[in-house]
């Protein structure tokens, strides 16, 4: 399942998911010896969607590998395949050739088959989890970076002239009316046609066009529409549209909320009012499924987070399901959405690489295409934690910030910086977030409020006074079960007491826009034999979850929410 709901009613749509053959190719021999034309005997299976480090044996292995399905067709058929997500780099052929090729594992990517001829047709994808120095994320990053098709592969039986996507803008007009207007592009894989499409809002027609679509080529229509009584998209009241485009022998469907973000004098505002964020970081990983994360689990999750007294939720550090997302939408949460490029570790020369930045504006413009219509996403999120004292930072950090305004203008971009005494990129961004650890890496939780205060003096003298502030990461682990008498390290207790204090003083700073705490669930870490990063991870997890990593509350988890949900600091 890809989405909470359909998005083709007309067009003929399944699922190829399920056990596809399955090698791994630790010599890195497969693409000499074509396996794509000869795929070895000795194979295997896997279930896709699926992680190849869950399962026996695979634990460790970072690498290529190979997939294998078949596709029986009885008649003539253009066929579109989308691969949802894969992770890393990723070769897909088709009867042997070569179609399509992705690098990112968190977005979609797809090829069109035209015409296929009736008969059994061989899909084989080579994937390669390797990370290197030019890779996003970085080779060394503070998660587990699972190798496999972590998100469902989906096959579409194409009319010759076909609806290639839609893009909605909207502004609010006087009297509080929304003038919106809907893009529609269409694409011909024949000849050239006349073809009449049809755009509802929920069902009710706003507007009929015809497009003259060229033989081999697109052509794009632009419907406008005034909603005179809008229901707004807010925090626990999500009200939400259904926008389909339609022609006699294709469909799209979307989803979109309507509301309105701006950020001004160091504040927040979602609809007009001011909203402050209680959050949390949440990774998409479990020790069963790795990235490749159950639907029902998800649904559950939105449980735990709305009994924690969350209003939003941070995606780190990657574009995470649009399942999740619409999980979010429909539960009026917030969330910031990002990019993996994680940066901890990651070296200013590797920074300044032309090819990382190319990379990273690939995987923006992605992003954002896939999920331009989400409601629940008021951030885009560039970096997390690189060098940002750094020219290589400041020069990266205007690129993407000036991509992302160049393809949406209606939300906040946004960064998260380990730097907030030395930052110099600020500037660039409508918000600030700042990752710290006191009480944990370094200090005590109570030195905070020097720290807060040394940012405030820093942000304005910088002339970034005015720039809304989130505390995007701050906690500390503790281990499920562990407890005593006294507030250990890693214990469940000490974890308590310094989210408590901590909270105290961000909460009490009426510079401070919100908050997310690091983090949600315990995740898997990068532990490895052959270096000494991360050796910090009892268990091989990072433990700062609230809950563990089967979703069972520590006590951290019942002392944010007596936090989080007292009144004297609502939800919006």
């Amino acid at each position: 399942m890809n989405r909470a709901f359909l998005d083709h009613t007309v067009r003929q749509c399944r699922n190829l998911d399920g056990l596809w053959d399955f090698t791994t190719d630790p010599e890195d021999i497969g693409l000499s010896q074509e396996w794509q034309k000869q795929f070895p005997a000795d194979h295997g299976q896997m279930y896709v969607p699926g992680c190849w480090n869950n399962e026996l044996g695979l634990y460790d292995y970072r690498g290529a590998a190979w997939y294998r399905t078949r596709v029986n067709i009885l008649e003539e058929q253009n066929l579109q395949v989308i691969f949802h997500a894969v992770q890393g780099f990723a070769q897909v052929f088709w009867d042997g050739e070569e179609v399509a090729g992705h690098f990112g594992g968190f977005t979609p990517f797809s090829f069109i088959a035209p015409r296929a001829v009736p008969g059994v047709h061989e899909l084989v994808i080579r994937t390669d989890s390797r990370l290197g120095e030019d890779t996003i994320p970085y080779h060394v990053v503070d998660w587990f970076h699972y190798g496999g098709i972590i998100r469902p592969v989906e096959i579409q039986v194409l009319p010759d002239v076909f609806i290639e996507g839609m893009r909605i803008a909207y502004t609010e007009s006087s009297g509080g009316q929304i003038d919106s207007s809907c893009t529609v592009t269409l694409r011909s894989l024949g000849e050239a046609a006349s073809v009449p499409v049809t755009l509802t809002l929920d069902e009710e027609t706003t507007g009929l066009l015809t497009a003259e679509v060229p033989a081999n080529g697109a052509a794009t229509l632009t419907f406008s529409h005034t909603l005179t009584n809008p229901r707004l998209w807010n925090v626990g009241q999500p009200e939400l549209y259904m926008v389909r485009a339609s022609t006699s022998q294709d469909d799209l469907t979307d989803r979109i909320g309507f509301r309105f973000i701006r950020a001004a004098e160091g504040k927040i505002y979602l609809n007009g009012k001011e909203i402050r964020f209680q959050g949390v970081n949440r990774h998409e990983e479990h020790p069963e499924w790795g990235f490749a994360f159950p639907p029902k689990l998800m649904m559950k999750e939105i449980g735990i987070l709305k009994e924690l007294g969350c209003n939003s939720v941070r995606g780190s550090h990657y574009p995470q399901s649009p399942y999740w997302i619409d999980l979010l939408d429909e539960n009026g949460l917030l969330y910031w959405s990002e990019i993996p490029i994680w940066g901890a570790h990651l070296p200013v020369r590797v920074i300044g690489n032309p090819v990382l930045e190319e990379r990273a504006l690939t995987m923006i413009g992605e992003m954002i295409n896939r999920d331009f219509h989400h409601p629940c996403i008021l951030f885009w999120s560039v970096h997390n934690e690189i060098d940002t004292r750094s020219q290589e930072a400041l020069h990266l950090s205007e690129s993407l910030a000036g991509l992302v305004r160049k393809l949406d203008q209606s939300r906040l971009v946004a960064y998260a910086t380990m730097h907030p005494l030395e930052d110099i990129v600020m500037g660039l961004f409508d918000v600030i977030g700042i990752n710290y650890y006191h009480g944990w890496y370094n200090g005590k939780v109570e030195q905070f409020a020097d720290m807060l205060a040394g940012f405030h003096k820093h942000a304005a003298s910088l002339g970034c006074a005015d720039k809304p502030v989130l505390m995007t990461e701050f906690g500390g682990a503790g281990i499920y079960g562990d407890t005593g008498w006294e507030p250990r390290l890693f214990s469940e207790d000490y974890q308590a007491e310094i989210l408590a204090k901590a909270l105290r003083i961000f909460r009490e700073d009426p510079k401070v826009s919100g908050t997310f705490i690091w983090q949600f669930a315990d995740i898997r870490g990068d532990l490895r034999s052959d270096r000494n990063v991360f050796r910090d991870r009892a268990r091989g997890f990072n433990n700062k979850g609230l809950l563990n990593e089967y979703r069972k509350p520590k006590l951290a988890y019942r002392v944010v929410r007596d936090i989080y949900r007292a009144d004297r600091y609502p939800l919006s």
